[in-house]
């Protein structure tokens, strides 16, 4: 076992035990990832920002307190290097490296926000990539097979 604590999330307590990238909460078992501010737990994706006493999940915060639990801290790490497709206003990233499964829009297609245009493979789980606004397709980064990086851009809308 690489770690085990507690943790109360608004007052509910639960048992954590970390096994690599595995986490079991009161023995119900996990698989989680995490990178720039985005945690996947069995493949959905959560916007995670942590505080000192707090935890702000998809825009909702909740109370958190752990015991037991030794914290490490780390470097910051330096800049990455630029990705293949610089992502600009107007762009939909991939939310974790990964790979294009299927593409469902071309350039020129009106998309509406929130409409599915791309999904991605990672950690073995199907995630769907919406379209942050609507608009039209101006270029397209990816074509399926497709290996990507977090943050890459996938498609452009104007």
């Amino acid at each position: 076992m690489d770690r085990e604590f507690s943790l109360n999330v608004d007052g509910t307590e639960f048992e954590i035990e970390v096994h690599g990238n595995s986490l079991l909460v009161d023995g119900q078992p996990f698989v989680i990832g995490m990178e720039n501010g985005v945690l996947t737990v069995d493949g959905i994706v959560y916007a995670v920002t942590l505080g000192d006493k707090s935890a702000v999940v998809d825009g909702k915060e909740y109370r958190v307190e752990a015991a037991g639990m030794q914290v490490q801290t780390v470097a910051p790490k330096k800049a990455a290097p630029k990705k293949k497709a610089d992502a600009g206003a107007g762009s939909v990233t991939a939310i974790m490296p990964g790979a294009i499964l299927e593409l469902l829009v071309a350039e020129g297609d009106e998309v509406q926000e929130g409409e599915v245009v791309v999904i991605l493979e990672a950690m073995k789980m199907e995630n769907e990539i919406q379209a942050h606004k609507s608009g039209v397709v101006n270029r397209v980064h990816i074509a399926p097979g497709d290996s990507v990086e977090s943050g890459q851009a996938l498609i452009d809308i104007s």
